[in-house]
Formats: C-alpha cells, sequence, structure tokens
C-alpha cells in the first residue's frame, strides 16, 4: 500500500476539486497519508510515492494547472505509480461512454506514454448556468449540455480505493 499520496487537481469551478477531496478522504479512511493540492501550486512531488492527477475538461481541453502539472513533472512521474481522473460530461449515462473513449487532448499523448497511468477514469461534471459567463452560455445552448451534478459519488469511492488496492509498493 502507498504510504504518501498527492492528488492533485485542476478544476475550473470546484466540481474537479471536490472530487479529488473525495478521493483524498477515501484514502486516507485506508490507511493512507494523503495530501490534495491544486495542482498549479506544487512544487515538489518529490515526497511521494503515489500521484493522482484529476482535471476538469471544458470544450475537449483539459484545465491549464493539469496540463503545466504534468509538463512540470513529467520526468519525475515516469518513476511513479500514477493514476488519472477527468470530470466533465453531464447527462445521464455512463460518463466514459459520452466521452466516446476520448480522455486527454492529442498534445499530451508523449507525456501518457512516458508515464504510463495506472488508469485513466472520467466521472460525470457539474454544469450551473448561473455560474457561466455570457460565451459560456451561449457554448453550452448550442451543444445542448443539461444542467445538473452528474457526479456518482459511489463510483468515484470505488475508485479511489481500487486505486490504493492496485498501487504497486515502492
Amino acid at each position: 500500500m502507498p504510504n504518501n499520496i498527492l492528488i492533485a487537481y485542476g478544476s475550473k469551478r470546484g466540481a474537479t476539486k471536490e472530487i479529488a477531496e473525495k478521493i483524498g478522504e477515501a484514502l486516507g479512511h485506508r490507511g493512507c497519508s494523503v495530501d490534495v493540492s491544486d495542482a498549479g501550486i506544487v512544487k515538489d512531488i518529490a515526497p511521494y510515492d503515489t500521484v493522482i492527477l484529476g482535471s476538469s475538461v471544458y470544450i475537449g481541453l483539459w484545465h491549464r494547472s493539469a496540463v503545466r502539472f504534468l509538463k512540470t513533472h513529467g520526468e519525475s512521474l515516469e518513476k511513479l505509480p500514477v493514476w488519472i481522473f477527468i470530470c466533465g460530461p453531464t447527462g445521464k449515462g455512463n460518463p466514459i461512454d459520452q466521452m466516446e473513449g476520448w480522455f486527454y487532448p492529442k498534445s499530451l499523448q508523449p507525456i501518457m506514454e512516458r508515464i504510463h497511468p495506472q488508469d485513466i477514469t472520467c466521472f460525470g461534471g457539474r454544469l450551473s448556468l448561473g455560474t457561466l459567463n455570457p460565451f459560456e452560455k451561449w457554448i453550452i445552448k448550442k451543444v445542448e449540455a443539461p444542467e445538473g451534478d452528474f457526479r456518482n459519488w459511489e463510483a468515484i469511492g470505488q475508485w479511489a480505493t481500487s486505486t490504493v488496492s492496485a498501487t504497486p509498493v515502492q
């Protein structure tokens, strides 16, 4: 079981941050030492033996702090077990099916091939029209994205538990 886990996230409106916190809580209950942090402020990953990275996804793009985290820490991540989750699709149904097999932009392919994530998954997101600017509202109406909270907390907790169970001991 990993001893020291970093959960870094890039979140635009807080839904991905809340998922990261839920994962941290679940892993803490399993006896792990967990730090949950905005990916944009993580300076050093040396103290950790496992990293979980989460990113919100909007119009096919990862959050810039999650992308920067991968680029900045890519070499170190090659030596650690890395788990990745994305948060974004809204609506009923399986979020992975909704993403049609897409998990990250093509520009991240070289980094992903180097770090070989243990798993990449997708969780439903949250959309509240009241938090959007006029341009974002226009886009949402064009693509007919449903408003609401589509995060499945049970599935998130199960995934968290599976990460610690499957993580190789360093």
